[in-house]
């Protein structure tokens, strides 16, 4: 599979998983077949993952690996052209990158929180400073053009590189509202 705002089969691939993907109604003189994802389980993602589409499943239990226990409904974060695209019951975290879905890390994870809640996105990144990349949270945050998230939540503490792009919640806010969170391990 390769994503071109919509899915399309290549010649020779195998058999396409009927209950994952649906084909879309063909128009006149259309060469290739579209497909539809239709994501109804974690282990749907995981196929699309598999067949390489890029997707990935934002979970509660993600960011509590992480270091930071919360509870939410999950994301499904998928490449903006996609997001019209899938039918799911998910929430949809549409991203302007495909490679940040795939793979997996805490650069990855404080940019997609950055989209939904700037302030898990700051903690998850505190929590994982020895195993945060600077310059590659600067890419990714600039990539999916997140700057004036990341300046609401100060995220230059963590990586300098991440132009400032309108006004920071005061410092002394953040540092209540980290050691007000819940805590965790972070994630080695």
């Amino acid at each position: 599979m390769r994503v071109e705002a919509g899915l399309f089969r290549e010649p020779g691939e195998r058999t396409l998983p009927r209950d994952l993907l649906v084909p879309v109604a063909r128009t006149r003189g259309r060469p290739r077949a579209e497909y539809r994802p239709r994501v109804r389980t974690a282990q749907d993602v995981e196929t699309l993952r598999e067949l390489g589409v890029p997707a990935r499943l934002v979970t509660s239990e993600w960011v509590t690996d992480q270091g930071y226990p919360v509870q939410f409904r999950p994301w499904l974060a998928v490449p903006e052209g996609l997001s019209g695209k899938i039918a799911t019951e998910f929430r949809l975290l549409p991203v302007r990158d495909p490679d940040l879905l795939r793979a997996p890390g805490v650069e990855e994870l404080v940019t997609l929180l950055l989209r939904f809640d700037p302030l898990a996105a700051r903690v998850v990144a505190r929590r994982n400073r020895a195993a945060l990349d600077p310059w590659e949270l600067y890419r990714r945050v600039r990539n999916e053009g997140l700057e004036r998230a990341a300046t609401r939540v100060r995220l230059q503490d963590l990586a300098p590189a991440i132009p400032a792009v309108g006004e920071a919640l005061p410092r002394e806010e953040l540092r209540w509202l980290e050691k007000n969170n819940p805590s965790g391990e972070p994630a080695q």
